[in-house]
């Protein structure tokens, strides 16, 4: 089966992206969720830093 997979983000209206992509038809609801969020993932790039406790800004 095909589906498709949308990323939106809520901060950015002009984001918009999306895949269509083969699964098996007999996946199980968690493994096609997986699926989905690796495929989101491959469009989007995100990260961390520590700051220091004075910088709030």
């Amino acid at each position: 089966m095909k589906i498709r997979v949308w990323i939106q983000s809520p901060d950015n209206a002009s984001f918009n992206e999306d895949d269509i992509i083969e699964v098996p038809d007999n996946i199980s609801d968690d493994e096609l969720e997986e699926t989905a969020r690796e495929t989101a993932f491959e469009h989007i790039g995100w990260g961390y830093e520590r700051v220091d406790s004075d910088e709030n800004s």
